[in-house]
C-alpha cells in the first residue's frame, strides 16, 4: 500500500508506505513533540519526507543523538517486494 501526505515539517506532498515510512510522535493539539512539551497521551506519528531527515539528522549529528533513517520508505518498499 502507498500512502500520498504531507511531509509534517515541511508540508510537502510526497508518496510513501506507511508502515516504513521515517515518523515523528507531535501531539495534535500543540504540534509539539512528547520531549518538548506536547501530551504522551494524544500525540500520534507523522510522516517526515527524505529530505527533512537529512535536515533533522544535521542537527541530531550536532547535539550528538541516534540519527533517523534516511533512506525513502519507497526505494526501500520496492527494494523488498518487487521482482
Amino acid at each position: 500500500m502507498i500512502a500520498l501526505g504531507p511531509c509534517w515539517a515541511c508540508r510537502r506532498v510526497f508518496e510513501y508506505h506507511p508502515d516504513l515510512v521515517q515518523s515523528v510522535l507531535i501531539d495534535p493539539v500543540t504540534g509539539l513533540a512528547p520531549d518538548m512539551g506536547g501530551d504522551p497521551q494524544r500525540a500520534r506519528r507523522e510522516p517526515l519526507c527524505p529530505d527533512c531527515c537529512k535536515l533533522a539528522n544535521a542537527e541530531r549529528r550536532r547535539r550528538g543523538l541516534e540519527l533517523l533513517d534516511e533512506r525513502d520508505s519507497l526505494d526501500t518498499w520496492r527494494a523488498e517486494y518487487l521482482p
